[in-house]
Order: C-alpha cells, then sequence, then structure tokens
C-alpha cells in the first residue's frame, strides 16, 4: 500500500510526497536535463519498476503538480531523498543532493542531449507547450511564455532565454566527471533515441532488475513515438535529432557552443560553429 508523507514549504504551504514502502537496501538515481528526453527517460524507468516490483518515487514530478519545485522545499525532504532501497527517478536538476552520502555512494543514471537541440525545444516549449500548473511555479513559468512568445527561437536564445538549461549542461559534465561524486551512467539522447530497446535493457540492468524481452519490448512499444510532421504545440514536437540547423541561427548556435564548450566536448558533442569560422 502507498505512503504518503507530509511536509511543509519554507512558507508554510502543506505538500505531500506518495511512495510505495521498500525493503531493499540499494538506492539508484536518475537525472536528466530538460528537454533531453527527460520524459521518456522517467517514463521508461517508472515502466521498469512497475515491472519489477521495484519502488519507485519521482519527487521532482510530483513537486511539479503541486505547483512548487525544489527552492520551497527543506531539509526534511532532502532528508527523505536519503531513504535506502528506492529508485528515485525525475530529476531535473541537482538541487542539493550532492550533500547526500547515500546519493554520492549510490549508482546514478544521467540523459543528456545536444545543448542546440535542447535549446530549440526548450523555447518552443515555454513559448506553447509546457504544462502550466497552479501554485508557485505559475507565474514563474508564465513570465518564461511570455518572454517567449516575444521573440522568435533565435533571439530568445541570443537574449539570455535558455541560458538556465546551458548552466545545467555545464553542471551536468562537471559533475558527471567529478570522482567525489561517484558511479554515473550517462546517456546521450541521440545515442539511445532509435535503439529504445537496448537502452531499456541497459537502464533495468543499471536498476538492479531483471525483465524478459517480452516484457521489455511492450514497455518501451509505449514509448516509441515519432510524428510524422513537426508541432511545436505538442510535448513530442519532432524527437529526430539535429533539428537546430533548421532553426537557430549561426549566431545563435555559436552562443550556445560558447556558452558550453568544454561540456559538449565532455560528452562528446561538435561544434560547426568552429567550422563555419
Amino acid at each position: 500500500m502507498p505512503e504518503t508523507l507530509s511536509l511543509q514549504t519554507f512558507s508554510g504551504q502543506p505538500y505531500t510526497i506518495t511512495f510505495e514502502p521498500t525493503t531493499r537496501e540499494d538506492s539508484v538515481y536518475t537525472v536528466a536535463l530538460h528537454k533531453s528526453g527527460s520524459v521518456l527517460f522517467d517514463n521508461l524507468v517508472k515502466a521498469i519498476c512497475k515491472a519489477s516490483g521495484r519502488s519507485c518515487v519521482d519527487i521532482e514530478v510530483q513537486l511539479f503538480r503541486q505547483g512548487l519545485n525544489f527552492s520551497h522545499c527543506d531539509h526534511v525532504l532532502l532528508d527523505f531523498c536519503g531513504r535506502p532501497g528506492f529508485i528515485y527517478s525525475g530529476f531535473r536538476g541537482l538541487w542539493q543532493l550532492l550533500l547526500l552520502r547515500r546519493f554520492r555512494d549510490s549508482r546514478k543514471l544521467m540523459l543528456v542531449r545536444d545543448p542546440r537541440d535542447i535549446a530549440i525545444s526548450f523555447y518552443h516549449s515555454m513559448a506553447k507547450s509546457h504544462t502550466v500548473p497552479d501554485g508557485a511555479v505559475r507565474d514563474v513559468i508564465m513570465e518564461q511564455r511570455n518572454r517567449a512568445q516575444a521573440q522568435g527561437p533565435s533571439e530568445y536564445v541570443l537574449n539570455g532565454g535558455v541560458d538556465g538549461v546551458l548552466h545545467n549542461f555545464n553542471a551536468f559534465a562537471a559533475i558527471s566527471r567529478n570522482p567525489s561524486s561517484g558511479p554515473w551512467r550517462v546517456y546521450r539522447y541521440e545515442d539511445v533515441i532509435y535503439t529504445k530497446i537496448d537502452w531499456a535493457k541497459d537502464i533495468a540492468s543499471q536498476l538492479n532488475v531483471e525483465l524478459s524481452d517480452e516484457t521489455i519490448a511492450k514497455l518501451v512499444a509505449k514509448e516509441d513515438v515519432f510524428p510524422e510532421t513537426e508541432d511545436p504545440s505538442k510535448h513530442i514536437r519532432r524527437v529526430h535529432p539535429g533539428g537546430y540547423r533548421d532553426s537557430l541561427s549561426p549566431a545563435a548556435i555559436a552562443h550556445i557552443e560558447a556558452k558550453c564548450a568544454k561540456a559538449m566536448d565532455v560528452f562528446g558533442y561538435e561544434k560547426v560553429a568552429e567550422k563555419v569560422a
């Protein structure tokens, strides 16, 4: 039976985190950059956990549904993230997780994506498709939406609209190379988007569960979506990598590559602005 943890934000607003109890000791954490295929990744992790009986708790997703994010929450929620035995899924950022010994010592899975594709996907998400919940985060998202709708994608990038997600891209690169942060399994969106069955099998292995090939195939089939035409109003807009080439100006591409130069090298993304220059 699910259990519910009742907490309060810094301002005293009540919120809850629901989870299935576990008797296991091994924990795994999954993190994915915004617009890197994070929903797909989270859906696969949750489906694998459900099929195998592992307890999975998506804290950041549950917060968002209640109109909150980690900036509203104190150490009590952080302490919960250090409990043993859970698959902690759905993190889009690292928050204060590095303060937890269990996080540092446990297995961690990371999904990244070409920051130029992240930028164009983030623009369309903010302009049209991103869910806007009630609660404290609503005003923040609406401000971002108004800003995106007032500009084209290249202008949005050049005016700093995606700098926040680019900062996270750089942070993910740095932390994945830092020995003190513990073990990481890094997936690149471009390497897994066309091989989801193999990806799901590897995720299951990393989560320390065994599922049949038939079960894996069924789970993946539900997530194997490729739109026939691009639709900026939909959450699943394009899927195929490299769309930034049709959407961003050379100046906008150069801006992203300058912001993320070292991190792109870490994750193996080739810069195109250097070739043009």
